[in-house]
């Protein structure tokens, strides 16, 4: 990672580190999808899938990062601006975003392809699907954090953070007694 000055107006660099932060919260959202058995019910691989028109398990863990991607994108460009290389702030910040992730991914768009009910949380996996949407988006701000663009920092950064009000030694000019 390079210290190099980038400006929080550029967009196109908060959105790229957005795709990546979002590609790495989809892998940690797919794994643990997989894991806990979501993926293992037909739902889940039927909801991904037919983003596309097919409903088999490869397909569905390819939407699943696209969607991540283009979801992490949507972060950087609007969010990620507030959290530019700040990890507590990312967090909350991660926390807010994947809960509404869940709520527009999982409760709004997957059920108006699939046959499921919208706004049904029993329908949209539960709490557990909450908690691992949360993890998404928390994965997502941290890994923008680390890896998007930087502030500028004016003046001097104090390595200690302690700063002492002690006078400066001035050199004597002559006439000065």
């Amino acid at each position: 990672m390079s210290e190099e000055y980038v400006p929080r107006v550029n967009m196109i660099s908060r959105m790229g580190a957005g795709v990546v932060g979002g590609v790495a919260g989809g892998l940690l959202l797919g794994i643990l999808l997989t894991a806990l058995g979501f993926f293992d019910d037909r739902k889940y691989v039927e909801l991904y899938g037919q983003l596309v028109g097919d409903a088999t398990l490869s397909t569905a863990w390819v939407m699943l990062l696209v969607v991540a991607g283009a979801v992490g994108a949507i972060f950087g460009s609007f969010v990620g601006r507030f959290i530019t290389g700040q990890i507590i702030p990312a967090v909350g910040v991660g926390l807010v975003f994947g809960m509404a992730c869940w709520v527009v991914l999982a409760m709004l768009v997957l059920p108006i392809r699939g046959d499921g009910g919208l706004l049904s949380i029993k329908d949209s996996g539960g709490i557990f699907a909450l908690g691992i949407y949360t993890l998404f988006g928390v994965a997502t701000a941290v890994v923008y954090a680390l890896a998007g663009p930087r502030r500028k920092y004016y003046g001097r950064r104090y390595t200690t953070g302690l700063v002492m009000a002690m006078p400066r030694a001035r050199r004597r000019r002559k006439g000065d007694d």
